[in-house]
């Protein structure tokens, strides 16, 4: 069977509908569900990436979702990184997680973190024994933890800030977000505290990856099996086997003469995609997806020369000026006395129609914050 030639254009273009960029999400669930979770590591880039998206949000819905509907659960997810997921999903990505809830326990590994992967393992099985029906802080869940594994080592690592020892009970479906007490982050057990998510139902490990694999090809593919590790949070050989394990649900594509891969379905829909369609100017906030999967394509998506403004020290991705599907530009915002000042930043000379195209986009956010909106233009590089 010949493989079918897809263009950039028609890849951008797909990707920005997909991903709720050109095209409205209805709500503030649909959009948490099309992009596998909204990324939550600076909270308030969660609310922006579903804000800009989701023309029926206000700023606080995230927030009474997560804790007063519960539809939303805030836990450690891909890279092993916080996102905000879809209360309902939570069990399928739990399945899924299991292919990779545990690192790589290599003696460097446990040099680095001084502790053992026997140790993790242990940590991670008293987790789950300590906190079903509970909410407690951190301080309150490694006090239970250390009565139970005394270790100096262990008890260093639970004090770390980074909560690498957390993270495989989160991956186990053992532990996710609580509210907030006094400012004091809690976690809490998911069954409990999501008895409606379909737990009785959960799919097995090779069922719930290939549910994984396909909602990531139709949101941001065409993408490889590099694509996917990156953004999963796995080795490539890793995600390679996985796609040898999954070739019944994927298809091989030719993206502009790279060996990429879709689902069936996203290979017809993207056949009949205009690169046109590509068309439009957005302000995208931090942390969007739209530039964080998949980093391999950053060539066609960020110039030359610049992608160190748009992917800056300690991971930090910066907000973004987006023209026809390519990064222009990178943006700001401060609000002061019931203004809105939006500074953008673009790499080169724009035209005065993306000018009024950003005045309008920046609008959205005026919106938000119920401000009056100035948008300012520092000199192009």
């Amino acid at each position: 069977m010949a493989v079918e030639k897809v263009s950039w254009g028609q890849a951008l273009a797909w990707r920005l509908r997909r991903q709720y960029v050109a095209e409205a999400s209805p709500g503030l669930l649909a959009t948490a569900s099309r992009l596998v979770g909204l990324h939550a590591q600076v909270a308030s880039t969660a609310e922006l990436i579903a804000a800009v998206r989701t023309p029926s949000y206000a700023l606080g819905d995230t927030a009474a979702a997560l804790w007063t509907d519960r539809t939303l659960v805030r836990t450690w997810g891909m890279r092993g990184t916080l996102h905000l997921f879809p209360a309902e999903e939570l069990p399928l990505l739990v399945a899924a997680f299991a292919q990779r809830q545990f690192p790589k326990l290599t003696p460097a590994w446990e040099r680095y973190h001084g502790i053992t992967g026997a140790d993790l393992r242990r940590v991670t099985d008293v987790i789950g024994e300590v906190l079903p029906g509970r909410v407690l802080t951190r301080e309150e869940l490694s006090a239970e933890v250390l009565r139970v594994v005394r270790k100096p080592a262990v008890e260093k690592a639970m004090r770390s800030g980074w909560g690498q020892i957390f993270k495989p009970a989160a991956a186990g479906g053992l532990l996710c977000s609580g509210p907030d007490r006094d400012r004091n982050v809690t976690f809490t057990d998911p069954r409990g505290w999501l008895p409606d998510a379909p737990w009785d139902s959960q799919p097995d490990e090779h069922t719930a990856m290939a549910a994984v694999i396909g909602r990531f090809l139709d949101t941001y593919g065409p993408a490889t099996h590099t694509d996917f590790s990156r953004w999963w949070g796995i080795d490539p050989a890793a995600a390679r086997r996985l796609f040898a394990d999954h070739a019944d649900v994927i298809v091989e594509v030719d993206l502009d003469g790279i060996a990429s891969w879709l689902t069936p379905a996203g290979l017809d829909a993207m056949l009949q995609t205009d690169p046109q369609d590509a068309g439009g100017v957005w302000l995208l906030p931090g942390f969007d997806p739209y530039v964080i999967a998949p980093v391999g394509n950053r060539v066609h998506t960020v110039p030359e020369g610049y992608l160190d403004r748009v992917s800056r020290a300690a991971g930090w991705i910066s907000p973004v000026l987006v023209v026809d599907g390519v990064v222009r530009g990178v943006w700001g915002h401060e609000l002061k006395n019931s203004t809105l000042t939006v500074t953008v930043e673009p790499f080169e000379k724009v035209s005065a129609a993306t000018k009024a195209a950003v005045t309008s986009a920046a609008a959205r956010y005026g919106e938000l914050f119920g401000a009056d909106v100035q948008v300012s233009w520092a000199t192009a590089d």
